[in-house]
């Protein structure tokens, strides 16, 4: 009906070929916080720009229940969810989104909002207790029960990957530890020798089944663990066959009770069954349990069995004792076959949602019916015209019973119409099925209106469509985006804006990876062949190849699982190119890392210490405790609640506390209290997230209980005067001490200090002393006596502990004289920068550097002296602190920093008692003078006595601009005859060559270099030249070979000529000796 619709509008003459683009599933998490609505995406037309478009969207959570849930601004396009999804409600929504504007209608898209699990589910054990036997022979590692729980989260996440552990056992003989558990299966066996039913006929094991792999959301439940006596008789089925049948949709319904018999002693472990389902039941749909006679197994339903997905299970069951066979012998099997019964829980459907027929001699409309049901819930069918529908329209079924005819009444005007039909089954279940008719001003079969008939149709009650343009291109920005690359390079189409949304992808992804995320498509990909790539981080850039981008297609996929604690979210940048000088504008693409409940609380620290007085009345809080959460705090992942789940010791009253679930305040809230009997307590704190059901850890709070504070410290002496030196930190003024007659030791006697008035500049702090009973003032700031000579303090003395009375305050009045002493001078500034250039002359005036001296009220003569002169490079005048050359300054020494160079001076005045001393620094910045020649670099060369290039020699000059370069070069000497050299274009490198092909050997090459200031050094080069051409420069190893150390082929002959005639003359000389005697 769809194409029919297409082919109305092609009539009007507009045509427009439809370009392809991607649509991929977009990701929402759920239980987002808020507030609402949440901006999902948005939807945009292409002719949003020509002409006012109205947007809309319909299907599950739009239209349909649950109705609202998203919603559409019609005239935005902007799509938004208005409250928390739930994904154990329902996974994923699929919506439709449509848009028109005046004469314009684009084709409808489809999208799909999948829903990301959250850990907001606790495990559940599928019973509680788990009852098991297990005789008192057994072995080390046989495995007699298991304990099972089941999470409604996604198991294919780590949020529904429940790990078991043993926490408790009951009693704690012969050891602590006899069983072990599977941490995946839940199977427990024994570990340990020593079971005797003699003296523990039965253990109590504490199971711990917790999410996110045995480290997120946690339950407990127990395993009642009976010891038996051995088994040597088998149990076996009354029947090995049965044929049962099931409704669909029902839970819990018993299918079938297996009968068995079994010869060991009835009541023991060896006589009571177990059963397993060992094969055809993968979908976990049933479940076998062991009935009130021990002897059967009852086979009931857990999950809904669904006639249309599978008609028939075929279930394989063994039967075992409670206790292990202390021989080898068969296990018997029973074999169940289960037929589902269809019921009628679904009503049927009309196929056909939009239809076109004439207004006049019509033909019936055929429109088929499905229904999800089979016979006899099915068809036959029957059907009805609903409200309006009645007056126009009339409905009937075909011979068949199968397919409706529908057929106009009467003639009606050109437009739109819904027509409601009922439809329903064999059952009488129905449905109200809406079918959107567009009637044409046409006669029979010729559904191709005029396009004035167009431009006539009354569509929603006389609202004008004119169906003017086909333009189906709309841009949908979503959590996951369409991603539509539509430019003109060459190629025919228009320019479109779109939109780019962050998107999602959850942490921790369990893969296969990698995983397709979302896919690029050009518009220009069904015309010319595109290439596609991204980059960023995560693609081209650290972690490299995260991320990943085929180039042919333009997937996007991530090859391993995210973390959101190591990185929140990734920007890449997608590009598009094609032949023909086809280039896509580069789009950005921003990854949100969707959290995952991967992380426990962890307290701040452990344990937490608190005092609480004996005489503390209900509501009373005295301490808080705190745990952080490293995952999201913006969701209940990172929303951390508190409990209190122990109490040590119990008395009174087991819940003497109460802990504010949200801050961690914990506070008094019964009587009884009493420090006498029970001086301290600890509580045993849980931090869990998932506001409290998540992932838990624990830590103490320990609490002292102290006396009630009811008598007060006071002063021993209220009044006291001393004397401190001026600008001195930390000295000690005076040691206050009181009394108090509460309990020695107790937060009622302890004491604390405050100054209440006179140090407005804050200079003194007060602090309680080592006894615990005195306040120790000392000074903070250097006092000047310059600016004020007299402080006068005024202190009062506290507990720890509030008054549970009201007390008296106690204050002491404290004068501070404030002493003069000699301070030392000080250099204004007391760091000087000045500049001068290196090539000052000795004895030249660099600076006069003088101090004041602080000391206003005395009369004293300052002196200055050398500090610390590094270089030697100055003199002071003592009287006047004028400073001098003393030797010429160098800028390029190695005692100059970035240009400049440090000395220290010295004020010194003359108090007859202790001379004090002031510091100065003075900074030169050394101005640079030409003073140094430039250098050749390299010492050594190699090259070929033919066709050689040139040799490349680097300059240096210790000078910076403008005393260095450029440079120039000239050959000195005999250098001039066989060697050319120049400068290189930027006249910062010498380029050597040879004039004429000399013999092989090694030539001193002299050069003179200028630098720009016509300053020069003649350089001498080691040239060693080899009998080669071009490049060809052998290693001068090789080269000396024929060289003999560097010197030409007829020096080598000689020196070998003379080594061998001084070999011929040591035989002779030998000869003579040996002939004489």
């Amino acid at each position: 009906m769809a194409k029919e619709k297409i082919r109305c509008v092609w009539q009007t003459g507009l045509k427009r070929a439809k370009r392809g683009w991607v649509i991929p599933p977009f990701n929402e998490p759920e239980n987002s916080r808020g507030p609402f609505p949440i901006k999902l995406a948005e939807i945009k037309s292409d002719y949003a720009s020509e002409t006012a478009m109205t947007y809309r969207i319909t299907g599950e959570g739009a239209d349909l229940p649950p109705v609202g849930l998203f919603k559409c601004d019609k005239n935005t396009g902007t799509i938004s969810v208005t409250q928390p999804l739930d994904r154990e409600r329902k996974a994923f929504y699929a919506l439709t989104a449509y848009a028109a504007g005046e004469g314009i209608k684009e084709k409808p898209i489809e999208f799909i909002i999948n829903v990301i699990d959250q850990n907001d589910n606790k495990p559940e054990f599928t019973q509680n207790p788990f009852n098991g036997q297990v005789p008192e022979a057994a072995l080390n590692d046989h495995e007699f029960m298991m304990v099972t729980a089941t999470d409604a989260d996604d198991p294919n996440t780590d949020n529904g990957d429940v790990r078991y552990k043993i926490v408790g056992q009951t009693p704690p003989l012969p050891n602590p530890n006899m069983f072990d558990i599977n941490t995946v299966t839940g199977g427990i066996r024994v570990i340990a020798t020593g079971l005797d039913r003699e003296k523990h006929r039965t253990y109590t094991l504490l199971i711990q089944a917790a999410d996110m792999k045995g480290e997120g959301g946690a339950t407990t439940g127990t395993a009642v663990i009976t010891v038996t006596d051995s088994n040597d008789n088998a149990p076996e089925f009354d029947q090995a066959t049965h044929e049962v049948s099931v409704p669909e949709n029902q839970v819990g319904v018993v299918v079938v009770k297996l009968i068995v018999t079994d010869g060991d002693e009835v009541g023991s472990p060896a006589w009571s069954t177990k059963y397993k389902i060992i094969n055809g039941d993968k979908g976990g749909f049933f479940n076998v349990s062991t009935g009130p006679s021990q002897l059967e197994g009852i086979i009931t339903t857990v999950k809904p069995l669904d006639y249309e997905k599978t008609k028939q299970y075929i279930l394989s069951v063994i039967v075992e004792n409670d206790d292990p066979f202390v021989l080898s012998l068969p296990t018997s099997t029973a074999t169940v076959t289960v037929n589902v019964e269809d019921v009628n829980d679904n009503p049927p459907s009309v196929t056909e949602r939009e239809i076109q027929m004439c207004n006049s001699e019509a033909p019936p409309a055929i429109l088929s019916i499905t229904d999800k049901d089979g016979s006899p819930h099915a068809g036959p069918f029957r059907v009805d015209t609903q409200g309006e529908t009645q007056k126009n329209w009339t409905a009937r079924m075909n011979v068949e019973l199968t397919q409706i005819e529908l057929m106009l009444r009467t003639t009606l005007e050109p437009g739109i119409y819904n027509v409601i039909l009922r439809v329903y089954d064999q059952g009488d279940m129905f449905q109200d099925n809406t079918i959107k008719a567009t009637v044409c001003d046409c006669k029979g079969d010729d559904v191709f209106p005029s396009e004035q008939q167009l431009y006539a149709l009354n569509i929603n009650r006389r609202i004008r469509h004119i169906l003017l343009h086909l333009k189906t291109m709309i841009i949908v920005r979503l959590g996951f985006i369409i991603f539509l690359l539509q430019f003109s390079s060459g190629l025919k189409g228009a320019k479109t804006g779109w939109v780019i949304p962050p998107f999602n992808e959850p942490e921790n992804s369990r893969g296969p990876f990698p995983i397709k995320l979302s896919q690029i498509k050009s518009d220009y990909a069904s015309e010319t062949a595109m290439t596609y790539r991204i980059t960023g981080e995560g693609a081209d850039l650290p972690p490299v190849g995260l991320f990943k981008c085929d180039k042919n297609t333009g997937t996007i996929s991530v090859t391993q699982p995210l973390d959101r604690e190591r990185k929140a979210f990734y920007a890449l940048t997608a590009y598009a190119v094609g032949e023909g000088g086809i280039k896509e504008k580069p789009m950005e693409i921003i990854i949100n890392v969707i959290d995952q409940n991967d992380n426990k609380p962890v307290f701040t620290q452990n344990p937490f210490n608190g005092q609480v007085p004996q005489a503390a009345l209900n509501d009373h809080e005295f301490m808080t405790v705190t745990a952080t959460d490293a995952d999201d705090p913006n969701t209940d992942n990172g929303d951390v609640r508190y409990k209190i789940v122990g109490q040590t010791p119990p008395l009174p009253n087991p819940n003497m506390f109460d802990i504010n679930t949200v801050t961690g305040g914990i506070r008094v809230i019964a009587t009884g209290l009493d420090r006498e009997k029970h001086r301290t307590y600890t509580l045993l704190i849980q931090a869990a997230d998932m506001k409290g059901e998540g992932g838990a850890t624990t830590g103490t709070a320990v609490i002292t209980v102290t006396d009630s504070n009811d008598n007060p410290p006071e002063f021993d002496q209220a009044t006291h005067e001393v004397s401190v030196p001026e600008n001195q930190v930390g000295a000690v003024v005076v040691k206050l001490t009181v009394t108090d007659g509460d309990e020695v030791g107790s937060p009622a006697w302890s004491t604390k200090y405050k100054i209440i008035n006179g140090d407005k500049g804050g200079f003194f702090n007060v602090s309680t002393g080592p006894s615990q009973l005195e306040g120790i003032i000392t000074t903070v700031k250097p006092l000047d006596y310059e600016k004020t000579k007299q402080y006068i303090l005024a202190v009062i003395v506290e507990n720890d502990d509030p008054f549970v009375l009201s007390l008296a305050t106690s204050t002491a009045t404290v004068t501070v004289n404030v002493e003069d002493v000699n301070e030392p001078p000080e250099f204004k500034p007391k760091e000087n920068l000045i500049y001068k250039p290196e090539d000052l002359p000795v004895d030249a005036e660099v600076i006069t550097y003088t101090a004041v001296d602080p000391d206003t009220a005395r009369e004293q003569t300052l002196t200055y002296r050398i500090g610390n002169d590094p270089a030697g490079w100055f003199n002071i005048v003592k009287e006047t602190g004028v400073i001098k050359v003393k030797k010429l300054m160098d800028r390029e020494s190695p005692l100059v920093i970035d240009g400049k160079y440090k000395a220290l001076f010295l004020a010194v005045n003359n108090d007859e008692k202790a001379p004090a001393t002031g510091t100065g620094t003075l900074i030169v910045q050394l101005e640079d003078v030409n003073d140094n020649p430039p250098s050749v670099t390299e010492r050594e060369i190699q090259m070929c006595n033919r066709e050689a290039p040139p040799a490349i020699l680097s300059i240096t000059d210790k000078d910076g601009s403008p005393h260095a370069g450029p440079f120039r070069v000239d050959t000195q000497g005999e250098t001039q005859k066989n060697w050319t050299a120049r400068m290189n274009v930027e006249s910062s490198q010498i380029e050597l060559m040879l004039r004429t092909t000399l013999e092989p050997g090694i030539y001193n090459v002299i050069l003179r270099v200028y630098d720009q200031g016509d300053m020069f050094q003649d350089n001498t080069i080691k040239a060693t030249v080899c009998d080669c051409k071009g490049q060809d420069v052998v290693y001068i190893s090789v080269c000396y070979q024929g060289l003999a150390a560097g010197l030409p082929l007829s020096g080598v002959l000689g020196i070998l000529g003379g080594i061998l005639a001084l070999l011929l003359l040591i035989l002779l000389i030998v000869f003579v000796n040996r002939k004489s005697h």
